[in-house]
């Protein structure tokens, strides 16, 4: 029974495979064939804002549905150079919550020092298809979308984007250092 679970298994992940499942269960050496499943490096530009304008790389920190929630972002200028950097524990929420308050929390930096944020970019489909209008999502953030949305009229040509985990490595690890100290951290350079 076991061999002919495998089999199945087998013959589910490679398709292409040319043994019945008789056979295999006779000649178990020929379980052994090339995974035709090849990682493929991705090697792509940086999202960089417009001429003028900032952008900020945020990230949310949520290890389970809900718990303890960390959130952290940075703030660069067209030239890359890194302007602010912020990272806070927020309490007990799941993912899409601490996505959301993270696009929030990116916007107050902006405002206090009258500063074009151009482009928010989170790893998020779920929180940036809310905030853009494809799906409104949980009536629990109404308040907060709203709020973005009518930053995002304010200042005209701010845009909240969707970009992969990897590109926002060290955002990452600013929202995990939220969750890991009691303080907030919020540093201009």
């Amino acid at each position: 029974m076991f061999k002919f679970r495998i089999v199945r298994w087998f013959k589910q992940f490679g398709k292409n495979v040319l043994y019945s499942i008789s056979s295999l269960i006779i000649n178990v050496k020929d379980l052994c064939v090339e995974s035709k499943r090849v990682k493929k490096s991705v090697i792509k530009d940086c999202i960089s804002p417009l001429t003028d304008s900032y952008k900020f790389n945020i990230y949310g920190s949520a290890r389970g549905n809900p718990w303890p929630t960390s959130i952290g972002g940075v703030l660069r200028d067209s030239k890359g150079k890194m302007v602010c950097l912020f990272s806070y524990f927020v309490g007990t929420t799941n993912s899409n919550s601490a996505e959301i308050l993270t696009i929030e929390k990116a916007t107050e930096p902006c405002q206090l020092n009258h500063l074009l944020c151009g482009r928010v970019i989170s790893d998020s489909k779920v929180a940036v298809s809310w905030i853009n209008n494809k799906d409104f999502g949980s009536l629990y953030h109404v308040n907060s979308i709203y709020y973005i949305q009518s930053i995002m009229k304010e200042w005209g040509g701010m845009e909240v984007v969707h970009d992969s985990r990897w590109y926002n490595s060290f955002t990452d690890n600013l929202a995990k250092l939220g969750s890991s100290s009691n303080d907030d951290v919020l540093h201009w350079s």
